[in-house]
């Protein structure tokens, strides 16, 4: 059976994700559609629209085979630590190829861009360096200039978010060595972060996640499919959508009275970020005040809300399992039969029960989940880890 691995947040799934899926079965002819999911918090520092285990339901009630989990120290970090923890574990799951969405479309660029950052990793490191003496300079404007200080005839834009984890994804495969291809198809329509659909059918998930924070099921409808909507009715029914909002009375506390020495200690935080943090804290009334007054040209949006989730959820370097590991969320009939096929040659630790995984390895990912049971109308979830076992699909 050949297999094809898309790296995914889902959040929430929506006609453009189906879209990709197709054409990831079409460009790759996969018998096998493997999906690395973001769990409760995502790659941008913010907290799932919803929980994983319903995230993973709508992926598998679309077409996807197999749902893993990514773990959280790869699933909220930068583009890099991302990429190499979902590489391996679909290399590890046996794909052939990798598929994702891209503002480019052109996979030999992606290739292209990643031999030659192997091949002149020493000169990029030095570059890289120079950039961010520069303090005006952000990591993400210094890495792209460094980039292309080194390849200035690349046509790739690495400022694009889609193109900048493509990339990440294409750089991962050759450090890992892997015998993995990649494919990609441009972004239809929606841009990453469009909050006005100009399509009758597709829209961002930053715009669909703001029609459903203003109960807007009219439109929602036209964006998602009915599989979607189904799953996030019935969750509406019961509970709240989770935003950043349901953690900043936790988030201020921590940053008003913690020591900045304890902050220090944190992953991500670094060059003084932690007095930029405690400050922004003390006047900011809510999230959104307090994401303004910390953004600068050196702290992008997205730095400000990593760091900041790194501290709600007291991420030191000790809490980082050692190993990957496959924990799997959901199946599809085929998905079930696949792993059958390879369960023997996969080399990492696989979960599918919780309570029966080493403590050590999965510990880090159970306090997510438990912090992410915070945001009210979840607080019965807390142990949700335990007893939930992975979805299955019967054809």
């Amino acid at each position: 059976m050949k297999a094809t691995g898309i790296i995914v947040e889902y959040n929430p799934f929506h006609n453009g994700h189906l879209l990709h899926l197709q054409e990831a079965k079409k460009q790759t002819q996969a018998d096998v559609i493997i999906a690395v999911m973001s769990g409760s918090f995502l790659q941008r520092g913010e907290p799932a629209l919803l929980p994983k285990w319903e995230r993973a339901q709508m992926a598998v009630d679309a077409g996807v085979d197999l749902v893993i989990e990514l773990p959280f120290h790869f699933a909220t970090q930068q583009a890099a630590i991302f990429a190499n923890g979902a590489v391996e574990i679909l290399g590890a799951l046996g794909v052939q190829s990798i598929f994702f969405g891209s503002e480019s479309g052109d996979a030999n660029a992606f290739s292209s861009a990643a031999k030659l950052m192997t091949e002149q990793s020493a000169l990029f490191k030095a570059s890289m360096r120079r950039f961010l003496d520069n303090k005006a300079n952000s990591y993400a404007t210094a890495w792209n200039a460094a980039f292309h200080e080194l390849a200035p005839d690349l046509t790739l834009d690495l400022a694009q978010p889609n193109n900048i984890l493509g990339f990440h994804y294409a750089l991962a495969i050759a450090e890992q060595g892997k015998e993995i291809e990649i494919a990609t198809m441009a972004r239809q329509n929606a841009a990453y972060h469009d909050t006005n659909p100009t399509h009758h059918s597709i829209a961002s998930a930053t715009a669909i996640r703001t029609m459903l924070l203003d109960n807007n099921w009219k439109k929602v409808r036209q964006y998602v499919p009915d599989t979607t909507l189904h799953l996030l009715q019935k969750f509406r029914e019961t509970h709240s959508f989770v935003s950043w909002d349901d953690f900043w009375p936790l988030l201020k506390y921590q940053l008003i009275t913690a020591p900045a020495t304890q902050l220090q200690i944190i992953r991500g935080v670094s060059e003084g970020i932690e007095n930029r943090l405690q400050q922004a804290a003390l006047h900011a009334t809510s999230f959104d005040e307090f994401l303004a007054v910390s953004t600068a040209k050196r702290y992008s949006k997205s730095r400000i809300k990593r760091t900041t989730l790194q501290i709600l959820a007291q991420q030191t370097e000790t809490t980082i399992p050692t190993q990957n590991y496959i924990r799997l969320l959901g199946m599809s009939a085929i998905g079930q039969q696949y792993l059958r096929q390879i369960k023997k040659d996969i080399e990492l630790p696989i979960i599918s029960t919780a309570s029966k995984a080493s403590p050590a390895l999965i510990e880090n990912d159970i306090r997510a989940t438990k912090l992410y049971s915070f945001a009210p109308t979840l607080e019965k979830q807390i142990l949700r880890d335990f007893n939930t076992s992975p979805y299955r699909k019967t054809p």
